[in-house]
């Protein structure tokens, strides 16, 4: 086959720490406006073949891989393999366990532990006597079938046993394969390299025709499903129930054929009670049981089965719930009450203080919060899945951790909560997009929801008795602001210490579920056995996590919050017609848009290069700084964008909005408030071009919160009257999975 080289380029000596990233088969990585399937990894990089051509695949080495993630312009971008386009499929239709049903997943898990036993004991017996080597014949797989089974009926029987209950209630293992089937299965096993997807029968019983026919099924399962009832019938006894009624019903045949004078109704046959018996056999135990014995006897016996699933890797599963925290209290305990001034102590009663958090499973690390004065939303949810897959470090050293807050990844399955805003449509096409799984049930289902309530009632209790003394300012230093400001002051506050709650004490205290490990401990353990998801691609990243917006095309491009936009692309579309297109922004990256196009989403770069890596909030402070506010138009000069990019950089309060603490959530309304004060549109030109008034003294950047209004206290309306004091975990309005409401029955 021939395979095209690519030598790595020449980079300067700066420092640089070269990361590998974990591919599996089917993901896919976006770079320079193309699409690359992985092939395969070396010990000195990956090789990639383009999806759209049949150019031979590329070679990029690891440090290559590593730089063009980091890049600030069009930075390689990771595709989860979840995505793969349904046109391209493996055979037998699908290529996950995941997308199976769960009877096809239990039906495949089961095949596959029968493939591993024998092949560790075909394995374990090579070296053994020819007489006691267990083989794949006939005679060889019949023994050992009969062996393996008296063996795990033994163990379960031991393990019912050890658990104090009797011998009546054992459960009974299903019935082990047939040798020729045994033998079948561990070749298609070995023909697939080990993927148990491939032991997935499209050709099962499930779709051949019945024995009986349908007027026979009738009274079959009536009888059938007639086993689990509070009257719990003996199966001999049923059958004679159905023998007399079946009788019953021919003898009714019978007569209307001797009126009619022909063979017009056929006789129904009886089964035996042999084939009677497998029919009641296969119904379900959970079903039996519920049905002989009541909700309360079945909901005991098998809540364990809704405790979840035992996760290895971190972020193979999250959990996302959402809280409300008494504000007052908290101050209390933090013995912080009596530093508040008349007015703030009067303000704290009408502050709402929400959270909602993601908790990663296997490790107990918090891997996204967000805190809003708002009632739990769909903006909420989404919001809190994007701060998983965003590293915030950053965030943490704003606020004064010791500790870096990196645990961050793309996330495999979701568990909710049943609110109506965690079934809508963006929740669910994010989770989709990012290539994970949503799992949602009823509500009230303790069991099944997990241990993040736990740690809501944790945080309520210990959060703020870890600072105190801790002192939030003077009444001087803060100024003589209106209520609103001082409003978003104690709003600040407060999530700034669960913020350090978080960061620093949860993930460094000992966790039971953890053996007495800290959820960091787990984290930096896990991450060694199991290489992270490089990271996401920042046209994938848009087009789920940005805010839209719609702007009219024009002859230079498309302009958003006064910063120009334009590509080839864009300009053909604006000859082909005048329209207004939809255009995603990503607050934290200005560089780039994403706009609607009639073949998927367009990446349209912005029309300087200074802007990129540019977030919204550094965008807000550098018209600020530079009086461009309400003005109609404004060049800048080259040299004044680099100091003053570079004078922002160094602001932490910047780095505070960046990090979103108890931000609101930006929305279109949001966008279109700011452009009614940054310039109309701002040009970035060279020295002799630029306007001298532009250059301006250093500025107070604590104004430009306030006046922004980041955290949203003075848009709603509903953060006037003092809120009604509610739940530890926020009540919903259904009692129903709404996600799946067949989940429900």
């Amino acid at each position: 086959m021939n395979m095209m080289l690519r030598h790595p380029h020449l980079h300067a000596p700066d420092a640089h720490e070269t990361k590998l990233y974990d591919f599996h088969r089917g993901d896919r990585i976006e770079y320079k406006h193309s699409v690359y399937n992985w092939l395969s990894t070396t010990n000195s990089g990956y090789w990639f073949q383009r999806i759209d051509d049949d150019l031979p695949p590329e070679f990029y080495t690891f440090e290559e891989v590593s730089r063009a993630f980091q890049q600030k312009r069009d930075p390689m971008g990771y595709l989860p393999h979840r995505r793969r386009p349904e046109n391209e499929t493996v055979s037998g239709g699908t290529e996950l366990l995941s997308n199976l049903l769960p009877d096809e997943q239990q039906d495949v898990l089961f095949k596959h532990a029968w493939c591993l036993r024998f092949l560790k004991t075909e394995d374990d017996t090579k070296d053994l006597e020819m007489a006691l080597r267990v083989t794949r014949s006939e005679a060889k797989l019949t023994k050992y079938l009969k062996d393996t089974q008296e063996a795990l009926q033994k163990a379960s029987d031991e393990a019912h046993k050890a658990a104090g209950r009797t011998h009546r209630t054992a459960p009974k293992l299903n019935a082990p394969p047939a040798p020729r089937t045994l033998r079948r299965w561990v070749e298609t096993l070995e023909k697939s390299n080990f993927d148990p997807v491939a032991l997935c029968n499209d050709s099962s019983a499930k779709h051949r025709r019945d024995h009986f026919t349908p007027e026979e099924l009738k009274y079959i399962n009536e009888y059938v499903w007639m086993y689990a009832s509070p009257d719990r019938l003996p199966i001999k006894e049923l059958h004679q129930l159905l023998t007399r009624a079946i009788e019953a019903e021919n003898a009714k045949r019978e007569q209307k054929n001797a009126e009619m004078g022909a063979q017009v109704m056929v006789t129904l046959r009886v089964p035996n009670i042999d084939t009677f018996s497998a029919r009641i056999h296969e119904l379900p135990s959970s079903y039996v049981d519920l049905g002989q014995h009541g909700v309360d006897y079945a909901t005991a016996k098998y809540r364990s089965i809704m405790s979840g699933i035992d996760v290895l890797r971190p972020l193979e599963q999250i959990q996302l719930d959402e809280c409300w925290i008494d504000l007052q209290t908290l101050l209390i305990q933090a013995e912080e009450w009596e530093n508040l001034s008349p007015k703030e102590k009067k303000l704290v009663a009408r502050v709402r203080l929400y959270v909602t958090a993601a908790k990663d499973v296997a490790t107990k690390s918090i891997v996204g919060m967000r805190i809003h004065h708002t009632s739990p939303n769909t903006a909420s949810a989404v919001s809190t899945l994007e701060m998983v897959t965003r590293d915030k470090t950053e965030l943490a050293k704003s606020i004064g951790c010791e500790t870096p807050w990196d645990q961050h990844g793309v996330f495999g399955e979701v568990s909710l909560d049943s609110a109506s805003w965690n079934a809508s449509n963006e929740v669910r096409i994010a989770v989709n997009d990012l290539g994970g799984i949503l799992f949602q049930p009823k509500s009230g289902d303790a069991a099944a929801r997990g241990t993040l309530e736990r740690f809501f009632r944790t945080m309520n209790r210990q959060a703020l008795l870890f600072f105190t003394g801790r002192t939030w300012g003077s009444p001087a230093e803060k100024g003589d602001y209106d209520a609103e400001g001082e409003a978003s002051v104690v709003f600040h506050q407060a999530a700034e210490l669960l913020m350090r709650f978080v960061v620093d004490v949860f993930h460094n205290t000992p966790h039971a579920g953890l053996n007495g490990e800290t959820p960091r401990q787990a984290w930096e353990r896990l991450n060694k056995f199991y290489k992270p998801a490089p990271p996401l691609s920042s046209r994938l990243r848009r087009s789920i996590f940005g805010i839209t917006v719609r702007r009219k095309i024009s002859r230079s491009g498309i302009r958003v919050l006064g910063i120009q936009y334009s590509s080839s692309k864009l300009q053909k579309l604006f000859r082909e017609d005048d329209l207004e297109v939809e255009v995603r922004i990503d607050r934290f990256d200005l560089g780039a848009i994403s706009v609607r196009h009639p073949e998927g989403w367009l990446t349209v770069p912005a029309v300087h290069d200074d802007l990129i890596g540019m977030s919204i909030w550094k965008w807000l402070a550098f018209n600020d700084r530079l009086r461009l506010t309400n003005r109609k138009n404004a060049q800048v000069s080259q040299a004044i964008v680099s100091r003053t990019k570079e004078w922002l950089h160094n602001q932490a309060q910047i780095a505070r909005a960046e990090a979103e603490l108890g931000s609101a959530i930006l929305t279109e309304r949001d966008i279109l408030r700011f452009e009614k004060k940054v310039a109309y549109s701002i040009d970035i030109v060279e020295e002799t071009r630029a306007n001298e008034n532009t250059i301006a003294e250093e500025a107070d950047i604590s104004t430009v919160l306030r006046e922004w209004d980041m955290s949203g206290i003075n848009q709603d309306p509903k953060a006037e009257p003092a809120p009604e004091p509610a739940p530890l975990s926020h009540s919903t309005s259904s009692r129903l999975n709404t996600l799946n409401p067949d989940f429900n029955r």
